[in-house]
């Protein structure tokens, strides 16, 4: 039996266009994801439904690039859903891995009281 070689967790893209593409993910995601759920080595994201042409121009992209990580693009009446599957053994490295994917926490909102009186 002929075992496949593994495939690298490397990106293919040059340093500046690796940054550029962090970047737009991040705004796109800020935009338009709806929820996520992170298990293990998979990312499922659920996106509005006018972000399709979109999202499916950023996976088209990512497959190129990251082939370690496996894309599924699925359509329901209301929105889009991406599911993001990082490759066996991948599971310490799925956070870093699907970062850019994910909604980045809100700074905390401040307050119009006193200083002090809301704890």
């Amino acid at each position: 039996m002929q075992v496949a070689p593994e495939t690298p967790l490397a990106c293919t893209l040059s340093t500046s266009a690796l940054s550029e593409r962090l970047a737009s993910i991040r705004q796109f995601t800020s935009r338009s994801v709806l929820s996520h759920q992170l298990a293990d080595r998979t990312l499922r994201l659920t996106y509005r439904l006018e972000a399709k042409a979109e999202l499916e121009r950023i996976v088209a992209a990512e497959r190129e690039c990251c082939s370690f990580l496996e894309f599924e693009l699925e359509g329901t009446p209301t929105s889009v859903v991406l599911t993001i599957q990082a490759s066996e053994g991948g599971d310490a490295d799925a956070r870093w891995l699907f970062d850019q994917f994910l909604p980045q926490a809100s700074p905390p909102k401040r307050c119009s009281c006193a200083p002090g009186a809301c704890g």
